[in-house]
């Protein structure tokens, strides 16, 4: 038999099937406009079966809403984990073990408010980390130069924590609204680590960096400046360490000559 005896003989089938198909997807059209139809008529002539209705409809999508807001929290417990409650006010800034020790001891051997020790403290470690200072050296140049006062100033115009020499690095101040900013403790901080930085550089030394920055020309001049920072540094070192150093340790050095060496001090720097 060939194909197009096979095609002829099962055409008359198919057709009858298609012709069924069609009937029934007719019939069940013409029930569904019928019940569409029937509701329409049923909701217009009551009212309150419409108002049901939408009541239901609106419950079905809270409750969809719900627990679609549920699965989500459920998909991303991280993210309450990861939230941080902001830090109680007057906290300060985070500190580790060791920098809370030098801030304490700083505080009570200066008699400076505990708060503004850590804030001063935290200044100079992130400080010494941009200018690869130790924090421990920029901490005792400001023990040794102000006893931690953001406000003193020298006879001859040094201000602020380092005693910087605001008219001659005016330029180092730019940044931070010009020479005016020398007693704000962040700005003195950073300019003077900069001087300090440069002097020590320029010595090539840290006895005679130190001694440049105080503008003595010699070790003879400087009445014991370097020595003075350097055994305040080894004292902060060793309480960061976690040892115990007496608050009422005196700085060792001789004092100041007649020549008045900060009278030049940081000329150059």
């Amino acid at each position: 038999m060939s194909i197009a005896t096979r095609i002829a003989a099962v055409a008359p089938r198919w057709r009858s099937i298609a012709s069924e198909v069609l009937a029934w997807t007719h019939n069940t059209l013409m029930m569904v406009g019928f019940f569409v139809v029937a509701a329409g008529l049923y909701l217009y002539a009551q009212p309150r079966a419409l108002t049901t209705l939408e009541h239901g409809v609106s419950q079905w999508e809270a409750a969809r809403k719900a627990a679609l807001d549920e699965l989500r929290a459920l998909g991303q417990p991280q993210a309450a984990e990861a939230a941080t409650p902001p830090a109680p006010a007057g906290a300060g800034p985070a500190l580790t073990h060791a920098q809370l020790a030098v801030a304490d001891w700083l505080s009570r051997r200066y008699n400076i408010a505990p708060l503004a020790m850590r804030q001063l403290v935290s200044s100079a470690w992130q400080v010494g980390r941009q200018e690869h200072l130790e924090p421990t050296l920029i901490l005792a140049v400001m023990a040794v130069e102000s006893s931690f006062n953001p406000y003193a100033q020298s006879a001859v115009g040094a201000t602020g924590l380092m005693q910087v020499m605001a008219k001659i690095h005016s330029d180092k101040f730019a940044p931070y609204g010009g020479t005016d900013a020398s007693i704000d403790p962040d700005a003195n901080v950073r300019v003077g680590a900069l001087v300090l930085k440069d002097a020590i550089a320029r010595g090539g030394s840290l006895k005679a960096g130190l001694r440049m920055y105080v503008g003595a020309s010699s070790s003879a001049t400087e009445g014991g400046y370097a020595t003075k920072v350097l055994s305040e540094q080894a004292r902060l070192l060793s309480v960061a360490a976690g040892g115990h150093v007496p608050l009422n340790t005196p700085m060792t050095a001789a004092a100041p000559s007649s020549a008045s060496p900060r009278q030049s001090r940081q000329s150059a720097a």
